[in-house]
């Protein structure tokens, strides 16, 4: 179904990378006029690809940032002004306690998502969901700033020490390794459980 999807998208937008790229200059552009612009970070996928390859993995569809739990206020703005300018919302993750812990728009066949990051004590904890099987993993890492770095001619933040935040999560992060499950080898993961698998609308 998913490369279904994707060559419908390639007819009627173009290529991946182009449609990716020019998505993340117009959500980057977007958020600016927001009063969510510079509460999120990118992490996971993202972060990933540009750290090794110096940008997006080239077939990942979906594009990952984390934001604390303290700017949900200025992400539902954001969500409706996104919503405006052309991104589709989509259901939303909800975790077994019946809390929301991932928001998504998707334009053009790429996906955005925004993952909420709760501030436990000097850690930061968030909720990764798998639909088939379905399952909860509850990740943590050290609470960490954030530092910036470009990329499509944008200013985009980062954790200060991505090579630190990379190796927890996906150990030699330098070689790709086409085995790897983020659901089950993420080495930030503290619980993984089955999930309800509660999604729902905004």
């Amino acid at each position: 179904m998913g490369t279904l999807k994707e060559a419908i998208a390639q007819l009627r937008w173009g290529p991946l990378q182009e449609r990716r790229a020019r998505g993340l200059v117009y959500l980057h552009d977007t958020l600016a006029g927001t009063a969510f612009h510079r509460k999120y970070w990118v992490v996971m996928g993202l972060l990933l690809g540009y750290m090794r390859d110096g940008g997006p993995i080239p077939w990942d569809r979906d594009v990952d940032f984390g934001f604390l739990e303290q700017d949900l206020p200025q992400l539902m703005t954001a969500l409706e002004e996104m919503r405006r300018k052309g991104f589709s919302p989509c259901r939303l993750q909800v975790n077994n306690d019946g809390r929301i812990t991932k928001w998504a728009v998707r334009r053009e066949g790429v996906k955005y998502e925004f993952f909420l990051f709760e501030q436990r004590g000097d850690r930061l904890r968030w909720y990764y969901h798998r639909r088939k099987p379905a399952i909860e993993v509850v990740n943590e890492i050290a609470a960490h700033g954030l530092d910036e770095f470009e990329l499509y001619g944008r200013r985009w933040l980062q954790p200060e020490n991505a090579d630190a935040y990379l190796t927890v999560l996906y150990g030699n992060w330098r070689v790709p390794d086409s085995g790897y499950k983020y659901w089950r080898d993420c080495g930030a993961t503290v619980d993984r459980h089955p999930w309800t698998g509660e999604r729902r609308w905004a």
